[in-house]
């Protein structure tokens, strides 16, 4: 499923909702209200790799009346039955509060996150879910899949590489952040919250070499050689 942002507005008594002609955009649209009562709603890219002997699900996304994530699965002929193995970059609700719809699952998560205040708050997402913590700052994970800690936007964030025939896929979740600039140019704002973690992170992300960078929130990056380190 791809990323999607909706930013709702109270402006005169009026719901309104403020969209941008890109993620990126709208999430601009969101910070230039400051007049108004505002709030934001931001699904995630939902990563279904297929390529083993089952599917995995990266990031599942956001609890939603009409179960998308079991919609989205129906559209590529499996059911939540099909998926035993779910990854996440990280716990916060807006990437894996729809997880109870896969039913029983392992979930593979890095045990730093589980210790955060927003994985406390979040535990019934996972009461359906084994847990197989992630340690470290690297490591494999399955046949193919492997993780490096990426901490900044959470303190246990994690980005998956997928080695495929076009070459690493690097799933980043949201270390990259809202404007894709940022990553392009491997530079952060002067102010950006725990911007040295992130900028190391953006730094680990590119050694790997991936020929694609997932984000959280945008469409996917192809990483040209020799493009900003």
């Amino acid at each position: 499923m791809p990323t999607h942002r909706i930013v709702l507005a109270l402006m005169g008594g009026e719901v309104v909702e403020v969209r941008g002609a890109s993620t990126a955009g709208t999430f601009g649209a969101y910070r230039g209200l400051p007049d108004a009562v505002h709030g934001m709603i931001a699904w995630p890219n939902t990563v279904l790799l297929t390529g083993g002997p089952a599917p995995v699900v990266i990031d599942p996304g956001y609890m939603t009346q009409g179960d998308m994530l079991v919609g989205a699965l129906a559209e590529r002929g499996l059911g939540p039955d099909d998926v035993h193995t779910v990854l996440a970059t990280h716990l916060h609700s807006d990437h894996v509060s729809a997880l109870p719809q896969l039913g029983d699952v392992e979930l593979y998560v890095h045990e730093t996150e589980l210790e955060t205040a927003h994985a406390r708050a979040g535990r019934g997402f996972l009461d359906r879910a084994t847990v197989r913590a992630l340690s470290g700052a690297a490591g494999p994970v399955l046949p193919g899949v492997r993780f490096i800690h990426t901490p900044g936007h959470t303190d246990g964030h994690v980005a998956y590489l997928v080695d495929t025939g076009e070459g690493v896929v690097a799933v980043v979740g949201d270390t990259t952040g809202p404007d894709p600039a940022w990553f392009a140019r491997m530079e952060l704002p002067g102010d950006h919250p725990r911007r040295e973690e992130h900028l190391a992170s953006f730094r680990a992300i590119r050694a790997e070499g991936p020929a694609l960078v997932i984000p959280g929130h945008n469409p996917p990056m192809p990483i040209v050689e020799g493009s900003s380190r």
